[in-house]
């Protein structure tokens, strides 16, 4: 459970990260190009942040999980 939950904190933490950069630069990064498909026009700073902090609040949750046996 651990490893599953430390992958989608990943992925949310990165996928913000992009949406943070796309809005600086106008450039999505290849490897997570699916993740433009989450941000809708004119939210998506506030869309970027969600993410970030969902993924940080999710790698917590993983800290805490019980260690698989």
């Amino acid at each position: 459970m651990k490893g599953i939950l430390g992958f989608i904190s990943f992925s949310l933490i990165v996928g913000g990260l992009q949406g943070i950069v796309h809005e600086a630069s106008g450039k999505w990064i290849p490897l997570m190009g699916f993740m433009k498909h989450l941000y809708v026009d004119g939210y998506e700073i506030y869309i970027s942040i969600a993410l970030i902090v969902l993924g940080i609040a999710v790698g917590t949750a993983a800290r805490k999980a019980p260690r698989e046996q």
